[in-house]
C-alpha cells in the first residue's frame, strides 16, 4: 500500500555527533576525517544537512561527524583553533591525519562537491 513505508533492512549511516567528551586527537589521527559544523537555527544549515544526508545514503562507508554549533560551541571552537579554517556554518572540512584537505560552507556543501572532495582528498 503506497501510503505505508516499507521497512528497510540496511542499516542507515548516520553522522556521529561530537560533543563535549568526543575524543578529537583521534579524529585528527584518522586518514579521513569529515567533520560537518551545523547550526539547528539556520536555514542554510538544514539544506546543508539534507545535502550531507544525502551524500551518507551514498556512501555509508564515510564517517561524518557533526557539531551542533549552538549546543557544543567549546568544540566547533576547538576545531577552527587546530585546522586554522575559520569558523563558518554550515561548514565542512575535510582532514586527512589532522591537515585540511579542503573546507567548504553554506552553498558549497552539495552532494556533489562532497563527492568530489573525497575523491581528491
Amino acid at each position: 500500500m503506497w501510503w505505508r513505508k516499507q521497512k528497510d533492512e540496511t542499516p542507515k549511516a548516520e553522522m556521529q555527533e561530537l560533543g563535549a567528551g568526543s575524543d578529537l586527537d583521534a579524529l585528527f589521527k584518522q586518514d579521513c576525517t569529515v567533520l560537518f559544523k551545523h547550526s539547528t537555527a539556520c536555514p542554510v544549515s538544514w539544506v546543508a544537512h539534507g545535502q550531507m544526508t544525502r551524500f551518507l545514503a551514498a556512501r555509508p562507508e564515510t564517517a561524518v561527524h557533526m557539531v551542533n554549533v549552538i549546543k557544543n560551541r567549546p568544540v566547533s571552537q576547538e576545531i577552527a583553533r587546530r585546522t586554522g579554517v575559520v569558523h563558518e556554518s554550515p561548514q565542512v572540512i575535510v582532514l586527512n591525519r589532522g591537515i585540511v584537505v579542503d573546507a567548504i560552507s553554506h552553498g558549497d556543501i552539495t552532494q556533489t562537491r562532497l563527492e568530489a572532495l573525497l575523491k581528491n582528498g
